[in-house]
């Protein structure tokens, strides 16, 4: 719901650089015996086997830049859709599954991705914000065993990786997100949300409480009485692809408790819990997080689910 300026991840990728350097020079170790093992591929795939290889050759494929994303996105284009015997085996299978096998996205997700993205601050879903991005994945111990349960980041790809393989563990083409938001996503490429860019301005996404309905749940204290809408500026596509609304619609009771305390928190009452907060150390932004339950900057949005959604609404009743 709202983008993260690249630095950020430049610096992250400075600070895991050399796990980097060795996961990268693993796939073009891995690629290179593909292609030494499939010379005899139909033309087409050899081009683009041909393709990816050189681009190895000058290009780091995990931290590439968004330029040099969106470059070998257009060169190289999309993965023939090609099934064969592929290393000389007796099973058919498609090239798209074998590229994303040599690069081992799955590998990465529970393995680099998840200390990745927690360091980098993301935590809830950068599509709808209102569900954490880890996912339990679960598998047998082949030593013990047992069932073995693993915590995995669920990962969007901008460009989908059923058309852009190559592009599978590139992190500036990977965004947080959580399960059901990846379903609805898919191969939609028509979504207009970047999540890196180089410069974030506030966020074109809003949520609106009716001042109507908030004085009718004043009078009633039913939470079924408030009305939420969720706004984005100049395109709706973005709210019909995630089915925000629907989704927010759960989460009155929330919109209740804040409407609630900006009738309890008034202005001596927050200097009474400041002096108290203050002997103990705690600063203002950690005080406004206490009273609102959630983390109050904009720049904070993707450490917590909702947070967009509670920021929101406790600015418009004058909570924070």
């Amino acid at each position: 719901m709202i983008s993260i300026n690249r630095r950020l991840v430049d610096a992250k990728i400075l600070d895991n650089i050399l796990e980097i350097n060795a996961e990268n020079q693993k796939v073009a170790e891995r690629l290179e015996l593909f292609k030494s093992a499939n010379i005899a591929l139909d033309s087409e795939a050899l081009i683009y086997i041909n393709n990816v290889v050189d681009e190895f050759k000058s290009v780091n494929f995990i931290s590439m830049s968004l330029e040099e994303l969106e470059r070998i996105k257009n060169d190289i284009g999309k993965v023939p859709e090609i099934k064969a015997q592929f290393d000389g085996r007796d099973k058919i299978t498609s090239l798209k599954d074998e590229i994303l096998h040599i690069f081992d996205y799955n590998g990465k997700r529970s393995k680099f991705y998840p200390k990745y993205f927690s360091d980098l601050g993301i935590k809830a879903c950068v599509y709808c914000n209102s569900q954490l991005t880890v996912v339990i994945d679960e598998s047998l111990n082949p030593d013990s065993g047992k069932i073995k349960y693993t915590a995995k980041f669920q990962l969007d790809h901008f460009y989908p990786k059923g058309k852009y393989p190559h592009l599978s563990i590139a992190l500036f083409n990977l965004y947080p997100v959580c399960s059901t938001c990846n379903q609805t996503k898919s191969t939609n490429e028509d979504v207009d949300f970047k999540l890196y860019v180089d410069k974030v301005t506030k966020s074109e996404f809003s949520f609106k409480l009716d001042s109507k309905s908030k004085a009718l749940f004043l009078l009633s204290r039913d939470s079924a009485d408030l009305k939420i809408t969720f706004e984005k500026e100049l395109e709706k596509n973005y709210t019909d692809v995630f089915k925000i609304n629907e989704i927010y619609k759960t989460q009155l009771d929330i919109a209740e408790e804040i409407i609630l305390k900006s009738l309890v928190y008034n202005q001596s009452y927050r200097e009474v819990l400041k002096m108290n907060y203050l002997k103990h150390r705690i600063n203002d932004s950690l005080i406004n997080r206490f009273i609102l339950g959630n983390y109050t900057e904009q720049s904070e949005i993707h450490k917590r689910p909702n947070a967009k959604f509670m920021q929101d609404i406790g600015k418009e009743v004058g909570l924070i």
